[in-house]
């Protein structure tokens, strides 16, 4: 917290109150006189804080404390952003987010494959994420019990993310991230693509050839009615589960 503090009045921005939401975790407040509070979140982020832009009242505030929940999958797994005012949930496991990267849990793609995630792992699994925005799939794999996870990103700023995240978490020794997918070899016990359906269509024999033999890939990020149009780009691995929410469904085919 010292840090923190030091960092924002070097910028002029001084603390207002201290938010303690769960034990050791301490949120600053602060407000600014003139300028732009994104600005200034940013800058505080460039100092390596977690800082974002709150809203100041109303409606806005109202649905900011609702998108920064924990989101909870059973006992297992709770997963939180950095500056949630909320407690955290008693898990058995607790994954915190930074900026940066797409995917707190809120979302039902990202949320069915952190079910099937808790539903499924064992422990000792090598995991590929494929789109890993703010690496939160390749972060429930590794606090699951999964062994070595590779998160993969086109963009830049989400492989920046996930490293940030896997490092604030404990995790950089197990889980890495990068741009490019990396050389098969033997395979991956599970693979997970939460990259809408023409993400997975074109990744298609890549997904399929990075399996390895008695794994399971996982996609989402696709509605109902194209379930069996991808699972037919996807063969010769064959769909073994089905979950849906709403408008979004996830495949798992083995």
């Amino acid at each position: 917290m010292d840090a923190a503090t030091a960092a924002a009045s070097s910028l002029g921005v001084a603390v207002e109150r201290v938010l303690e939401p769960d034990p050791g975790r301490c949120l600053l407040f602060a407000r600014l006189d003139s300028g732009s509070d994104e600005a200034a979140a940013a800058a505080l982020r460039a100092e390596g804080l977690s800082a974002v832009a709150r809203p100041d009242g109303g409606a806005a505030l109202r649905a900011w404390h609702a998108a920064t929940e924990p989101v909870t999958i059973g006992d297992r797994l709770a997963v939180r952003l950095a500056w949630t005012e909320h407690p955290t949930p008693d898990t058995a496991a607790t994954i915190e987010l930074g900026p940066g990267g797409f995917g707190s849990g809120h979302h039902p793609t990202t949320r069915m494959l952190l079910e099937l995630l808790v539903d499924r792992i064992d422990g000792g699994e090598r995991v590929l994420d494929v789109g890993c925005g703010s690496g939160i799939l390749a972060l429930a794999a590794a606090c699951l019990g999964a062994d070595r996870v590779v998160g993969v990103d086109l963009k830049p700023e989400a492989v920046d993310a996930t490293a940030r995240n896997a490092a604030a978490n404990g995790l950089a020794e197990r889980v890495t991230a990068m741009v490019d997918m990396p050389v098969p070899s033997a395979g991956f016990d599970v693979v997970l693509a939460n990259i809408a359906r023409e993400g997975i269509v074109a990744l298609a024999d890549r997904l399929v050839g990075h399996t390895a033999a008695g794994g399971w890939l996982a996609v989402s990020g696709i509605s109902p009615a194209q379930c069996d149009p991808v699972a037919d780009f996807l063969r010769p691995l064959r769909e073994v589960d089905r979950r849906e929410n709403g408008d979004w469904a996830a495949l798992v085919l083995a």
